[in-house]
């Protein structure tokens, strides 16, 4: 079995190898850092772990279990969120509290039903989907700390609310549509809900850059923008827009990757040979390794890290309620053909 290094955990946590040598030698980082370092240590099997060193921190939870978070969630099923969810569990564990996950009902418009179900020793809010105003609102009133990831194109009112963390989407999707175009492409669809989120907008503005910069023709009637029923475009609206065009583009660029999936799935219903040749872009980096269309360019999201800094974020205003509120953007990783 090969020996693991400090670059091994320090890869592994996505800190520099300083910073993690400083944590196993009770050196200068913050408290966080070091508990979660130790106990990356600990389950990678670091030999040189010292035991002393565990022995605290292991303490230190014990002593600090002083509630738990409580985590917000809709009926969406993707291994996006799963991956994320895996982040914030981890993490709230590393950090001695407990999660509570409680999937809010569509009905429950004002918070009233989920005011009733949370746990008595809540200690903060982290709200992982996208919920309107009025429901945002109806929680407030169990006054305790709130971090939001992802929220509505306007926005204002949330973001007096708490902390905001969001994952950078302009940036990237603008580096793979101008990869796109100086590989010769130069008719372009979009499939997004644009208008529904700032993270999903910022990854049209992104796509729309790009065309503008390299001065390549909008045509607006292929930009699927806002989906006609519902707040998300499924499998039968995709399939619905595909039918309709006459002529297929030559590249989709899609809000995530389960779309990119049905807009191949609808393309080879409709002919094999154009879902092979057609290029699309997904985001999330979600797509199964035996999805029959391989090539799918996607943009990575370090999603376990992701739910980690939910953490952080919530446990940091629960620390320090006076804080100022924060709007976090994190990097985002395009992944793009050799």
């Amino acid at each position: 079995m090969k020996r693991v290094t400090i670059q091994d955990i320090a890869e592994e946590l996505h800190l520099s190898r300083n910073t993690v040598a400083k944590a196993l030698s009770d050196g200068s980082v913050s408290y966080e850092t070091r508990v979660q370092v130790v106990k990356k240590a600990q389950q990678m099997g670091y030999a040189k772990l010292d035991e002393k060193l565990l022995q605290e921190v292991d303490n230190s939870l014990r002593q600090k279990n002083t509630g738990t978070i409580l985590v917000l969630f809709d009926r969406s099923d993707s291994s996006f969120w799963k991956q994320m969810l895996t982040g914030i569990s981890d993490a709230v564990t590393m950090l001695g509290y407990r999660m509570q996950l409680h999937i809010v009902e569509e009905s429950d418009l004002d918070g009233d039903e989920t005011l009733k179900v949370i746990a008595p020793d809540i200690q903060g809010i982290i709200f992982l989907c996208v919920f309107p105003i009025r429901f945002v609102k109806g929680m407030q009133r169990a006054g305790l700390p709130m971090t939001f990831f992802n929220i509505p194109v306007n926005a204002e009112e949330y973001i007096a609310l708490g902390d905001v963390i969001n994952v950078d989407g302009f940036y990237s999707l603008n580096r793979v549509t101008r990869y796109l175009i100086e590989k010769g492409k130069k008719e372009f669809a979009f499939i997004g809900y644009a208008q529904g989120s700032r993270v999903v907008q910022s990854r049209y503005i992104g796509f729309i850059n790009a065309l503008q910069k390299y001065r390549i023709p909008i045509n607006e009637k292929l930009f699927f923008t806002k989906p006609q029923r519902g707040n998300s475009f499924n499998y039968g609206l995709v399939a619905e827009i595909i039918e309709s065009m006459e002529n297929i583009p030559e590249v989709f660029i899609c809000e995530n990757d389960d779309i990119a999936e049905d807009v191949a799935t609808a393309l080879m219903k409709r002919n094999y040979d154009l879902a092979m040749k057609t290029t699309i872009v997904g985001f999330d980096n979600t797509i199964s390794d035996d999805f029959f269309k391989p090539d799918i360019i996607t943009v990575d999201i370090r999603k376990e890290n992701l739910g980690k800094r939910l953490v952080k974020s919530i446990l940091d205003r629960v620390e320090d309620p006076a804080m100022d509120h924060a709007f976090i953007t994190l990097s985002t990783y395009p992944i793009l053909p050799e």
